[in-house]
């Protein structure tokens, strides 16, 4: 008996499965790398929205160091115009933005380290993917109140500048502008 010439049915059947199995790696690598890319993307949105936060504080502290005051309980912040609050008393939906969602938070202490200063601590909240799972990230700073520890002894104009030992206090030696 002649058999003709062709692909049996075991062929067909596994080749047919290898190529089931190289389509279904490709799709799932491409799944995985887009939900690595919103994941990416939105801890990049939260940590914007922390810095974001750090320089509200800043702005207030520049505008009033007095409204700096301590949190027993997580703030927000509010702008309004182009002044940055503080809300001691925050709803959920306040300092809040979506698209991803992102929920911002912040404390203020007494520095422990630094004279007439604040420790703040900007914390975000941020979804990582459609289903809901969040992540949270978090910045830290301190913030002297400028208007009691400036340096003393130079100006913006002063033509003349010393340098001091920070251990002594001395005068180590003296700069003096050579611009004609």
């Amino acid at each position: 008996m002649r058999y003709k010439s062709g692909y049996s049915v075991v062929e067909v059947l596994l080749a047919g499965s290898i190529l089931a199995l190289a389509v279904a790696g490709i799709v799932s690598a491409i799944l995985i790398a887009q939900r690595n890319n919103q994941a990416s993307t939105a801890q990049s949105q939260a940590l914007d929205m922390a810095q974001e936060g750090i320089e509200a504080l800043r702005s207030i502290r520049n505008r009033d160091y007095r409204l700096l005051v301590n949190t027993t309980t997580p703030a927000a912040l509010s702008k309004t115009g182009s002044d940055w609050s503080i809300i001691t008393s925050p709803a959920s939906t306040d300092d809040r933005l979506t698209g991803p969602l992102r929920t911002r938070r912040i404390t203020i202490a007494d520095d422990t380290t630094a004279l007439d200063s604040k420790l703040i601590t900007v914390t975000v909240t941020y979804q990582i993917n459609p289903e809901g799972d969040t992540k949270t990230t978090s910045l830290s700073e301190t913030l002297a109140n400028i208007l009691t520890n400036k340096p003393a002894g130079t100006t913006a104009t002063s033509q003349n500048y010393q340098l001091r030992d920070d251990n002594f206090g001395n005068a180590q030696s003296t700069l003096k502008d050579t611009t004609p």
